[in-house]
């Protein structure tokens, strides 16, 4: 008996199979590399809750943001930090850190309100560390979060001459 040509797709392969009417199955392995995903990235997440830099999170989502870049914002507190107008101020929020060589004022605080006022205070009340660029116009360009800014000073000459 000759075979009769099949009317459609559906009448040639199976619900569940292919054209030979073979079972497919997903590729061996697919289920545990999917889980072994599950769980690296759960492990990853409850490593992140417990670190150091989830402290840095504030429950005010005002001040939640890091690494800013700003247009035009007055610097707080410019007169009590002795910025200068016309010259750049690198402004270290944090009680003993160091500088890098740079081509600005350098002024170093650990007040509270004036860590706060730069976002620079965390949910438990730590001042910094980390530092802001206030620009020639007195406004704040950059602040961010920084456990050693002495360390980076290619990166904040480079935001200093930015800022000019």
């Amino acid at each position: 008996m000759a075979r009769e040509t099949p009317t459609s797709l559906e009448t040639e392969v199976g619900d569940d199979g292919d054209a030979d009417g073979r079972r497919i199955a997903p590729p061996r392995g697919l289920a545990v590399g999917l889980s072994a995903a599950v769980l690296i990235a759960a492990v990853g997440v409850a490593v992140y809750l417990r670190s150091p830099a989830h402290v840095l999170h504030s429950p005010n989502h005002h001040l939640q943001q890091l690494d800013l870049f700003y247009v035009n914002e007055p610097a707080p507190f410019a007169e009590q930090l002795g910025v200068t107008p016309g010259r750049v101020t690198l402004l270290l929020v944090c009680a003993a850190c160091s500088a890098p060589a740079v081509d600005a004022d350098v002024v170093t605080t650990a007040d509270a309100a004036i860590a706060r006022s730069y976002g620079l205070l965390t949910a438990d009340g730590r001042v910094g560390p980390g530092y802001a660029i206030v620009d020639v116009r007195g406004s704040v360009r950059y602040r961010t979060f920084d456990p050693r800014p002495g360390d980076h000073g290619d990166e904040i000459r480079v935001l200093v001459d930015n800022a000019r």
